[in-house]
């Protein structure tokens, strides 16, 4: 007993973990409502992966707005604790693009938070470099990034 114990414990931890080494990152965990974030999308796993950006994503920044496309969902947490997705594209919504990474690799993406509070950003993404992928009506099972977690307050008057 104790050696299947044991050989499940060492397959496991020989397992490859790819959710955890394709991940969403930001410099700071405080920013203000007016200041720029940028995330860095990061692939440190030895395989291709294929992301879906979405175009037509806006931000404010002071009196203008800017289009924003990002391959994540940004979520603010709730009164009751749960996350729940921030609306930040136009009326008609946007597209998508597949954006395929290398191995290794990092792209940055900036925005400009759309609301205050606790947010956090969630990425899907899908094994494989398939640059024709069709980011509407999305096919397999996607995997989901390590999310990462962050304050936005009001900017200072």
């Amino acid at each position: 007993m104790l050696r299947a114990i044991v050989s499940s414990a060492l397959l496991c931890s020989l397992a490859p973990t790819l959710a955890a080494q394709v991940r969403v990152t930001v410099a700071a965990k405080k920013f203000t409502a007016d200041e720029k974030v940028i995330a860095t999308v990061e692939n440190d796993s030895d395989q291709w992966i294929t992301i879906c950006v979405e175009s037509g994503q806006i931000s404010k920044t002071g009196q203008s707005v800017v289009s924003s496309p990002v391959p994540f969902a940004i979520e603010k947490r709730t009164m009751k604790e749960k996350w729940a997705p921030l609306l930040v594209s136009p009326e008609g919504g946007g597209s998508g693009a597949a954006v395929v990474m290398e191995p290794k690799k990092t792209l940055q993406y900036p925005f400009w938070p759309p609301a205050t509070g606790n947010l956090r950003l969630q990425m899907r993404y899908w094994i494989g470099a398939n640059p024709n992928f069709d980011c509407a009506h999305p096919q397999g099972e996607p995997h989901n990034a390590k999310a990462t977690e962050f304050s936005v307050h009001p900017a200072p008057k």
